[in-house]
């Protein structure tokens, strides 16, 4: 059979220059980046419009003959991808061959100029890009002139380049002295769109982000506006002031977290803070506060909040990475300051993150565009204001769920071709493919910020919780609820008063707030008793099935039986009806008593009593789980006005989370101790033998912010409702009680203290 060969059209080049290096920003860069994978220490554009060229420059390595005829103008070459590292050690940034078409992009011609230390001459190469444009022309029939110059590369620049790179060399911007023995010069004429001061600027700007500050001591890119104007060093300016810093190391098996706090003044902040339960615990311990970092240490599974092998494997099949983050907050007022002990910011902040907001991706330390930039749509790639919407919550919140905003943080992702192959650019150099690896990236990256954010919140709501009790916020209200129903009570004298009628206005407008907190107070009772009822039932779903699976033949099996006269399986299959009706009926109970009117009304109650009847509705849904309770009692008798309702969502919900720690934990015996003592307070000391709390809480007490869960799904996504352990908190919270873990290891303990 004959053989036929493939042609390709001279066009192809415009296709892979003109028309997809869309922006003229995007051609630019991949020049640039090939100066860098030259190894050169200093890249200096110059645009000389009244000419119509730009220059190109760089001091790198050049090019012999042998590289521009196998690798320059070998369309696809991939000597990049097999020799990724340059004699600096930088890892080469280009690896798909096309980046010299960026070149058509920009003008209709282009000289180059390029000296080697292996070549005896500099090479002087020219190309005519509309000769790519001849009708019926295939590319093996383009060329390109070629040609040896006797003289030195240094020597074919226009004056005004070499007089800034003798002017750079005495800013001593940076360490090495620059010489231009050896390098490239790129002229580029003919050029397609009309440059002005605007588009000049838009590349300075596109250019500042596109090294790493830490690069630029080996390596600057300057720019220069015109031939006569001095050079521009672009530069990506870090700053010094912030709230919060991470500074993370993923090695492939371990994230290494490294945390700074800079927002809170250690020398405002009163030694009382630091005697709250919240503040007992690492990392928040006065002694935490003074250091000027914390190093904390999240394996893979702890991270994700998953065990799964296959999301395990492929967090692994990611690779090395680092991740810098700073976060400011962008406003402060009197009020803040006093809650929260801030420190002083200043208004150039505000400034710098409108300049370097964003969290941007680097790759071999060159910018992956268009990732964090503010021009894009890609400017919060990670969906951060997203969440944001999602959880408004104040720093102070009781929920726990305060979330960072895109533009009050700056980040910098440092990723590499080598370690990072699963992150695969796009042909066009513009993004990454958005496959499966970038997808659980993105997750990696907010669960690493969310390790500042849980951080931050811990503290913001145990300094509110003691401005609370410094400023009697509960006290004042009362005093203003006494006023109001005083005032309202006085006898309105004869003469018109409108100070007096102001004051009146107020009083009842106080009232009428007050009379709404109530209903929303009963309303949140009862949203709290249903939900409540929900997760009890999700713990004993698998009974329920089971005995939703007999309940249609059951009948049918006893008569089969009776019939049978078989007075053994007749007893049997009673005992088996009755275990289950028994089970239903406690369960019935439960979800009924609790929206009950009279549960949700403040009664005087004896507290023993009531705990006591609120474990023995539940005694037979826990000897069909095999769990035995232990209710032990002082000799004291002890009244409080309660909502019963409320001592049975923090009772059932403590049970609730001991059954499910049950079902992970192999132990021989299941058992539950309850004891309640009096003295100054009413304690309620609660103690289970289950597997106590994943190694993934750092802080035990994580476990009461709201939507905080344990049970995740294979994929690292939350299954658990985090309803159970925040309504058992903000339930204690509106009886002033404190709760103290006091055992989260080997099963989970904890007290629970109502002031009396």
């Amino acid at each position: 059979m004959a053989k036929m060969k493939y042609k390709i059209s001279s066009r192809a080049t415009i296709l892979l220059g003109r028309e997809s290096v869309a922006k003229v920003d995007g051609a630019i860069i991949e020049l640039v980046k090939n100066t860098y994978d030259a190894d050169a220490l200093l890249c200096l554009i110059c645009f000389d419009i009244s000419n119509n060229c730009i220059y190109i420059l760089d001091n790198g390595t050049g090019m012999t003959q042998k590289t521009i005829e196998d690798y320059w103008m070998l369309i696809g070459t991939d000597n990049k991808k097999s020799e990724y590292e340059s004699e600096r050690k930088r890892i080469k940034s280009g690896e798909k061959g096309i980046g010299r078409f960026a070149l058509d992009r920009l003008g209709s011609k282009c000289e180059m100029y390029t000296r080697n230390k292996k070549s005896p001459n500099l090479i002087y190469w020219k190309t005519d890009w509309s000769d790519f444009e001849k009708p019926g022309a295939h590319l093996g029939e383009m060329e390109a002139d070629f040609d040896f110059l006797d003289m030195e590369l240094a020597e074919c620049l226009p004056p005004s380049l070499t007089s800034e790179i003798i002017r750079i060399n005495k800013s001593k911007t940076i360490e090495e002295k620059i010489k231009v023995e050896t390098g490239t010069m790129l002229k580029i004429s003919g050029l397609r769109d009309k440059w002005s001061d605007k588009e000049i600027i838009n590349i300075i700007d596109a250019m500042g982000f596109l090294i790493p500050p830490v690069e630029q001591k080996d390596y600057i890119i300057a720019l220069k506006k015109s031939l006569d104007e001095p050079a521009i060093i672009i530069e990506n300016e870090i700053s010094e002031e912030y709230d919060y810093k991470l500074n993370i190391t993923f090695d492939g098996d371990i994230f290494n977290v490294i945390l700074n706090r800079n927002e809170f003044d250690l020398n405002k902040i009163p030694a009382d803070v630091f005697e709250l339960e919240s503040f007992k615990e690492f990392p928040y311990e006065f002694k935490d506060f003074k250091k000027e970092s914390i190093e904390l240490k999240y394996e893979i599974h702890e991270l994700m909040h998953t065990t799964d092998e296959e999301v395990i494997k492929s967090v692994k099949e990611i690779g090395p990475f680092k991740f810098k983050y700073t976060f400011m907050k962008l406003s402060l007022n009197d009020d803040s300051k006093e809650v929260f002990f801030y420190k002083e910011i200043s208004k150039k902040r505000r400034v710098w993150l409108e300049n370097h907001g964003g969290i941007k991706i680097y790759r071999d330390n060159f910018l992956v565009r268009p990732y964090g930039d503010q021009t894009s749509e890609s400017f919060d790639w990670l969906g951060l204001d997203a969440r944001k919407a999602n959880s408004p919550a104040a720093i102070s919140h009781p929920s726990g769920k305060w979330r960072v905003r895109n533009r009050q943080g700056q980040g910098t992702i440092m990723i590499s071709r080598v370690d990072n192959s699963s992150i695969l650019d796009k042909s066009s150099r513009e993004g990454i493919i958005e496959n499966d690896h970038f997808k659980l990236f993105k997750k990696i990256i907010t669960n690493l910020i969310q390790i500042f954010e849980e951080d931050r919140a811990h503290i913001g709501r145990g300094m509110k919780e003691y401005s609370d009790k410094v400023h009697k916020k509960e006290k004042a209200k009362q005093e203003g609820k006494s006023l109001a129903d005083k005032v309202l009570k006085e006898t309105p004298s004869k003469e018109k008063n409108s100070s007096k009628e102001e004051v009146k206005t107020l009083a009842k407008a106080v009232q009428y707030y007050e009379e709404e907190r109530e209903e929303l107070i009963t309303e949140i009772k009862l949203l709290r008793s249903l939900a409540t009822n929900g997760l009890i039932t999700t713990s004993v779903v698998h009974d329920l099935k089971g005995i939703n699976a007999i309940l249609v033949n059951r009948v049918d099996n006893l008569r089969f039986v009776i019939n049978k006269g078989n007075a053994d399986l007749i007893n049997r299959h009673l005992e088996d009806l009755e275990r289950y009706d028994v089970f239903l009926k406690s369960w019935i109970s439960v979800i009924t008593n609790q929206i009950k009117k009279d549960k949700r009304r403040r009664l005087k109650k004896n507290i023993y009593q009531t705990i006591q009847e609120i474990i023995d509705v539940l005694k037979p849904i826990l000897n069909q789980k095999k769990i035995n309770i232990r209710l032990k009692k002082d000799k004291n008798q002890t009244y409080k006005r309660i909502f019963v309702s409320d001592f049975e969502s923090i009772i059932y919900n403590l049970i609730i989370n001991s059954i499910e720690a049950f079902e992970n934990a192999k132990v021989l015996e299941r058992t539950i101790t309850i004891s309640l003592e009096t003295n100054e307070s009413i304690i309620i000391h609660y103690q289970d033998n289950g597997d106590g709390l994943p190694d993934s809480f750092k802080n035990p007490y994580d476990i009461f912010t709201f939507g905080t869960t344990s049970k995740y799904d294979k994929e690292g996504e939350k299954i658990g409702t985090g309803l159970g352990m925040y309504i058992v908190s903000s339930t204690a919270r509106e009886y002033n009680a404190q709760i103290i873990i006091t055992n989260h290891k080997n099963g989970f303990g904890l007290d629970l203290k109502f002031p009396l």
